[in-house]
């Protein structure tokens, strides 16, 4: 009895271990998942494996107990059929800025998620949201270049969409999106004449808003765009104050006019946003001379700012500043810059080089850069202040290196160097001049 009884402990133990196996484990070269306490995890590095209907995730057989999906930043494909089924995944899903394919079927049949980020990616596979029932708003932002077929077809609970200039749009793709009302298309020419693409929706029912132009209002009369009711974007904004915002929506761009403090914004402005705001186009940011500083929240929700160079006579920034500037990868900080608050680039955590021409380190608390991983950031500071840095709090968890200039760049108030021709690669703004590149904070690309 007492052998019979010791193997079937050693039986319980087997099948106990066997299940915890199966609650974690690869699923790219670079990549594992972790499933614990109703929640999936997704972490590492590089593309995600594609799988199939025939093949489906690992953590499938857990979908009726992952109540929350956590994608953690490094990964570069979401794979094939990946997500498939999630039936009770009902937080708000991010996909991480650097994501640059969304896979076929990647979240179809997720009928709980509220809402999802979606990165600047090369492309959205087919069906890759199809019946998200539940989601109500999708951001498709500057630099993605293709929606797949029936990519959001039977999201029978989104209300508003927002296009870029730079999309194609499959056919189906928002086929039975039977609740839309909204559609902001920020194209000078429609993407599409596909009388597919909206298929089952009452388009008579929703409102269309195109950019203020006379050949664009007359060009969405036509294909599929016939029967909106036409709004109109404007290019242009008051902001109060004597400051202006100036929309370049086919280049994804932003230049702000104006002298003195842009003033403080509220809290809500970074809540329940809406597809007619142009901000969530904005790749690139242009400041003035003249500005003296940068009110709370004024900047924050900008999910697809690439890099920022800050312009010298900037001496304070204000709470919450650039806080949910989840694709900002380059800062630079002027020399004029003595204050920093807290939070102002809290949950920018694609950030990964920092130039800080102050010569005296700012004094910061952590929350300057809460939920930002700092210790894999590069900053760069003057020659002969390292030193300075590596004595300052927060500052010295950096990676810190002094400053090298180059030749062909020079740190001016618009934000962009003052030579060399601007280009927009894979949705970031760049400068080419003599045969070589830069970031707009004067980074030499190799």
């Amino acid at each position: 009895m007492k052998k019979i009884f010791t193997l079937f402990v050693a039986a319980v133990a087997a099948v106990t271990m066997s299940a915890k196996t199966a609650e974690s484990g690869s699923c790219g070269a670079n990549l594992t998942w972790n499933f614990d306490s109703g929640t999936l995890t997704i972490s590492g590095t590089g593309p995600m494996t594609n799988y199939s209907m025939d093949n489906l995730a690992p953590w499938f057989d857990l979908s009726d107990n992952i109540s929350v999906l956590h994608i953690n930043p490094g990964l570069t494909t979401i794979g094939d059929y990946a997500f498939y089924g999630l039936t009770k995944v009902a937080n708000d899903v991010h996909i991480p800025a650097g994501v640059t394919y969304i896979g076929k079927y990647a979240f179809d049949v997720c009928v709980s998620i509220p809402s999802v980020f979606i990165p600047v990616v090369d492309s959205i596979g087919a069906y890759a949201f199809g019946l998200c029932a539940a989601l109500n708003s999708v951001f498709i932002p500057y630099g993605v270049n293709r929606v797949g077929e029936s990519a959001f077809a039977f999201c029978t609970g989104l209300k508003e969409v927002a296009l870029s200039s730079t999309t194609g749009i499959g056919q189906y793709a928002f086929r039975s999106c039977t609740a839309l009302e909204r559609v902001a298309d920020y194209s000078l020419y429609p993407q599409s004449n596909n009388g597919n693409i909206f298929e089952d929706v009452n388009v008579g029912q929703c409102e269309l808003f195109v950019p203020v132009d006379e050949y664009a209002q007359t060009w969405y009369n036509k294909g599929i765009w016939d029967g909106f009711r036409q709004r109109i974007i404007s290019s242009t904004e008051d902001m109060g104050n004597g400051f202006y915002h100036f929309y370049d929506f086919e280049e994804g761009s932003m230049r702000v006019a104006g002298e003195g403090m842009l003033p403080d914004n509220v809290y809500e402005s970074m809540l329940h946003p809406s597809v007619t705001d142009p901000r969530f186009q904005v790749v690139s940011l242009s400041l003035p001379e003249g500005l003296t500083g940068i009110g709370k929240y004024y900047f924050g929700n900008y999910w697809y700012l690439d890099s920022l160079t800050i312009p010298e006579g900037v001496s304070v920034l204000k709470t919450s500043a650039f806080q949910n500037c989840y694709s900002l990868r380059t800062v630079t900080i002027p020399s004029s810059t003595v204050l920093i608050e807290d939070y102002v680039f809290a949950d920018c955590y694609s950030l990964k080089t920092v130039y800080n021409y102050a010569t005296a380190p700012q004094s910061i608390n952590a929350g300057v850069f809460d939920r930002v991983n700092i210790s894999k950031c590069t900053l760069y500071v003057p020659k002969g202040y390292k030193s300075a840095y590596e004595a300052a709090p927060v500052w010295q968890d950096f990676i810190i290196k002094e400053m090298e200039y180059p030749e062909a760049i020079d740190q001016t108030p618009s934000g962009s160097p003052s030579r060399g021709e601007k280009v927009l690669r894979d949705g970031m703004l760049l400068i080419e001049r003599n045969g070589k590149t830069y970031t707009t904070s004067g980074a030499e690309v190799k």
